[in-house]
């Protein structure tokens, strides 16, 4: 069985990264062999030919689509993979380009840490440690994801969303006097 396809089938069905582990047990190889395989498929990825690259985040590995490629695909799978609690966390993250956890769990409750964990370990936000609580920040993966440059895209995204909801209600408001 050919390894590298082993490995790159298996970061293309997971939803969240996979660890060296995770891969050299799937593949049935050393953590080293995998490092190796990794690095080249990263190689092979760089091409302009290819829609999607390997991204490695902390100790962990996913395949993301190009950039340039998300706004064409991403009606395929409208992040299928992610519970809508995660969705609107990862909303309140985005808008308020870096939000406490304590005002999170008071607007969405106390499964607000487990959402918080999984999101931080697939590597679409980071958290800072500010006195008693964490603030949660976008990552590159992030807006990556939903097919944005850098993180403040996401936010100047969000503000024109809401910009255009206030000025739609302002209207209606204005049609129905």
């Amino acid at each position: 069985m050919n390894k590298k396809a082993l490995i790159e089938a298996a970061l293309f069905m997971s939803t969240r990264p996979l660890s060296l582990e995770e891969l050299a047990r799937i593949a049935r190889a050393s953590k080293e062999e995998v490092k190796e395989i990794l690095m080249n498929l990263k190689k092979d990825m760089e091409s302009e030919d290819r829609g999607i690259y390997l991204v490695q985040l902390g100790e962990r590995y996913k395949l993301y689509v190009k950039p340039q490629y998300v706004r064409f695909v991403r009606h395929l799978t409208p992040y299928s993979d992610m519970k809508k609690a995660h969705l609107r966390v990862l909303a309140l993250v985005a808008y308020k380009n870096g939000i406490t956890q304590s005002e999170i769990v008071k607007l969405i409750g106390n499964r607000t840490y487990e959402y918080v964990r999984e999101l931080e370990e697939r590597g679409l936000i980071r958290t800072e440690k500010r006195g008693k609580t964490k603030v949660l920040l976008p990552t590159k993966a992030f807006a990556e994801y939903f097919g944005f440059k850098t993180p403040e895209d996401v936010k100047a995204f969000f503000e024109n969303v809401m910009k255009n909801e206030a000025a739609k209600r302002k209207v209606k408001g204005d049609v129905s006097s």
